[in-house]
C-alpha cells in the first residue's frame, strides 16, 4: 500500500512537471510569434512599405495595431516618426513596441529612357 502511494505521488509530480513544461513552451512560441510579427511591421514601416497613421490588421490569426506620429516637439523640429506597435498574444499581455524611425524614404527616382 505504501509503495502504491509513493508511485502515485511520483507519477502525479511527473505529470505536473510535464504540464508546466508544455505550458511554458506554448508561452515561448506565442511570444516568439508576436515578436516576429512586430518585427515585420517595424521593418515595413522603416522602409516605407506601410502607410503612416493608425492601422489595424490581422496576420496568421493574430491581431495587431500600429500608430505613427511625428517625433517633432515644439523645441525640437524633426521629420522622424514615433511608432507604437501592439501585437495580440494568446498567453499574457499584448506585446507593445515603441520606436523612433527616420523619415519615410523618398520614392525611388524613375529612370527616363529618353
Amino acid at each position: 500500500m505504501v509503495a502504491l502511494s509513493i508511485t502515485v505521488i511520483v507519477v502525479s509530480a511527473a505529470v505536473a512537471l510535464a504540464s508546466t513544461a508544455v505550458h511554458r513552451m506554448a508561452q515561448a512560441r506565442d511570444r516568439l510569434a508576436a515578436v516576429r510579427l512586430a518585427d515585420n511591421l517595424y521593418e515595413d514601416l522603416y522602409v516605407g512599405k506601410r502607410p503612416d497613421g493608425q492601422q489595424t490588421g490581422n496576420s496568421d490569426g493574430r491581431s495587431w495595431t500600429y500608430s505613427s506620429t511625428s517625433a517633432a516637439t515644439a523645441d525640437i523640429p524633426s521629420r522622424a516618426r514615433r511608432v507604437e506597435i501592439t501585437v495580440d498574444r494568446r498567453f499574457g499581455q499584448d506585446l507593445m513596441v515603441e520606436a523612433v524611425l527616420p523619415p519615410v524614404p523618398d520614392a525611388p527616382a524613375t529612370v527616363s529612357s529618353n
